[in-house]
């Protein structure tokens, strides 16, 4: 019992750091959208982290038993394509407002496991996906274009990936299933930047940009955002194989708090009433389903 507290007290920890280093990474990556195109930002978030992390391989060898290779590479696919919406959505709306967004991911888990896994949604689940989703209702006030679409499918994506990292705990090293992830996301926008160059698409829009040659403060820029987002990625990773995915899902939400205060010294406006109130729907929403897990 001792051991059990001690893991979920350190899991707790860990998502804590993890929240402010994804702020400070959404920080970065909000100074470099006015240089270049939300595909490279997340191009460079990775190329950097990539090579952090193989520092830390290169210290200590990773061991892995092994056996998960297909949803191994479906947690880097599909994290790439969260991050591509997300940096989307910070380049083009306030960081609270972008974060928020991606926080519907525990809304989007319960609906997945209720139709893809035939899990059943006691009743406080239920209520809870309907207050989530009169908060996302509320945030976007009433309009669903294109940057609130993507803000959107941050929150699904995001679901999709984060289900796959517990399942992995048994099989991988959690460098791995970082490295796994981060070699998608260079790999990945590198192909959407060449594809750009010879296509331009409304609706792919999140995911078409030219690449553009980094200058002056923007390399310091893209070294801090990379290191962050992979020490992030790692103590992320680790809370999820220390506790369990509801109580690190609902200490996630202190990027919330991160994220705004770092967005309003960038200068974003406060959020207006019906924002935080939407905002608060989604995270009690968030909170009760997690508790449900």
């Amino acid at each position: 019992m001792k051991t059990d507290r001690t893991d979920t007290r350190r899991g707790i920890t860990y998502m804590l750091f993890a929240s402010f280093l994804f702020a400070l990474t959404m920080l970065f990556a909000k100074l470099l959208s006015s240089s270049m195109g939300s595909v490279e930002v997340t191009f460079w978030r990775n190329a950097i982290g990539l090579i952090a992390i193989g520092m830390f391989v290169l210290r200590k060898p990773m061991q892995n038993v092994g056996g998960r290779p297909f949803t191994l590479v479906f947690r880097g696919v599909i994290g790439t394509l969260a991050l591509l919406t997300f940096f989307y959505t910070i380049s083009t709306s306030t960081l609270s407002n972008a974060i928020v967004y991606a926080k519907t991911e525990p809304i989007f888990t319960s609906l997945l496991a209720f139709f893809l896994l035939g899990e059943k949604l006691k009743l406080p689940a239920i209520f809870s996906v309907f207050i989530g989703f009169a908060g996302v209702a509320m945030l976007s006030g009433m309009n669903m274009g294109y940057l609130h679409i993507m803000g959107i499918l941050t929150g699904l994506l995001s679901a999709l990936a984060y289900t796959s990292v517990r399942s992995l705990k048994a099989y991988y090293d959690e460098r791995t299933v970082v490295l796994s992830f981060m070699l998608s996301g260079v790999l990945i926008p590198a192909l959407l930047m060449i594809i750009s160059e010879y296509t331009t698409s409304e609706l792919f829009a999140f995911a078409l940009s030219r690449f553009t040659i980094p200058h002056g403060v923007d390399w310091i820029w893209i070294i801090l955002m990379g290191i962050a987002a992979a020490y992030g990625q790692i103590y992320m990773t680790r809370a999820y194989f220390y506790a369990k995915a509801g109580i690190v899902s609902t200490a996630s939400y202190s990027v919330i708090l991160f994220a705004t205060l770092f967005g309003m010294m960038l200068g974003d406006l406060l959020p207006t009433p019906m924002v935080i109130a939407g905002g608060f729907l989604i995270v009690l929403s968030g909170v009760i389903l997690s508790r449900q897990k």
